[in-house]
């Protein structure tokens, strides 16, 4: 890890008067977390509304997946950057990640760009459940669990599909937040897809500084006020210590 960077960072994190962080998977992967968004599990949203195959498939797949999501602890960084959230001028996260982790963490302010898997939707009628609560339904012999107030097999998480657009609030949220910060964060982040592959270019023409913190390289790295190439949870670490060793406790 470049602990020179590291340390100028913490510095900038000293000096900024709002702070927006976007953090993904690598933080997931930190908790024992696979890209769960990229093994297949979401069909097209065409196929999951049209064949009744494809929802139990969905559904099966999802039971066997979704107990690691729910008891996952979060990692070194999801409690690096709450500890920044109580300490600093951090305005908001938002997160690529579906897994409720920054939450857990203890983080209050959090846009989930892809929403999260920890709740179901009626999309018939709009009634919410708890992903628990469905899949109990699934658990009692129900391939395909069914709305208690419709009585519609048309239940999925409020995640996008293939063939669906991106939540429009949270990413409208996330740019009002992020046209107002001094300092935009990026660690662990996919930049590879829009909306947030152009984040870190509309930042910079706002003369906002730009930090990526990854053990992976992205298009955005040339173009930014500083990058370390390391695992989150030791570079945000490293951060947050030095920020808290010049606290002064009165």
């Amino acid at each position: 890890m470049e602990m020179d960077v590291a340390g100028t960072v913490a510095e900038w994190i000293q000096q900024s008067t709002k702070i927006v962080v976007l953090t993904g998977d690598e933080l997931s992967s930190e908790s024992g977390l696979s890209d769960y968004l990229g093994l297949g599990l979401n069909p097209h949203i065409r196929d999951f509304r049209e064949n009744k195959d494809v929802r139990a498939d969905y559904w099966k797949k999802l039971k066997e997946i979704y107990p690691s999501i729910f008891n996952a602890e979060p990692s070194p960084s999801h409690l690096a950057l709450a500890e920044l959230e109580m300490i600093g001028s951090l305005d908001c996260i938002f997160t690529q990640a579906t897994d409720g982790l920054h939450h857990k963490a203890g983080s209050n302010s959090v846009i989930e760009l892809n929403s999260s898997m920890l709740w179901v939707t009626c999309t018939s009628c709009g009634k919410d459940y708890s992903t628990d609560e469905v899949l109990s339904l699934v658990e009692k012999g129900d391939e395909i669990p069914k709305c208690i107030e419709c009585g519609s097999d048309q239940l999925k998480p409020p995640v996008s599909f293939p063939g669906q657009p991106p939540p429009h609030w949270e990413t409208r949220e996330a740019w009002i937040r992020l046209h107002n910060a001094d300092l935009f964060i990026i660690v662990g982040a996919s930049l590879e897809h829009e909306p947030v592959a152009s984040f870190p270019f509309l930042a910079k023409e706002r003369d906002t500084k730009v930090v990526i913190i990854s053990e992976n390289q992205s298009p955005a790295d040339d173009f930014v006020d500083a990058v370390i190439y390391g695992k989150p949870s030791q570079v945000l670490t490293y951060i947050a210590d030095k920020i808290k060793q010049g606290i002064t406790i009165t």
